[in-house]
C-alpha cells in the first residue's frame, strides 16, 4: 500500500511590520522553500488569505507539498 504524505507550512508578516505587503509574504514563502528543499513539482497547493484589520490587510499564505524523492546530483531544483 502506497500512503502519501502532506506537510504544509504558514507564513503570515508581523501585525506590526508590513503585515500588508503582500509582495513581501510571497518573497518570504519562496525563500522558505528554497530553504527547506521543496521543488515546484512537490507543491500540492498554495492558499492566499487576508484578514482585515484596522490598518487594511493583514496576509497569511499556506503551502502544502508532497516530499518527494531526493534528486539525484546535477538534477531536479
Amino acid at each position: 500500500m502506497d500512503e502519501s504524505k502532506c506537510r504544509h507550512f504558514s507564513l503570515s508578516n508581523p501585525i506590526d511590520d508590513g503585515a500588508t505587503d503582500l509582495p513581501r509574504l510571497l518573497r518570504r514563502i519562496a525563500d522558505h522553500m528554497e530553504h527547506e528543499g521543496i521543488g515546484p513539482m512537490e507543491v500540492m497547493d498554495l492558499t492566499v488569505s487576508e484578514e482585515m484589520t484596522e490598518h487594511g490587510p493583514w496576509w497569511s499564505a499556506t503551502v502544502y507539498w508532497a516530499p518527494g524523492e531526493p534528486a539525484e546530483e546535477g538534477h531536479g531544483t
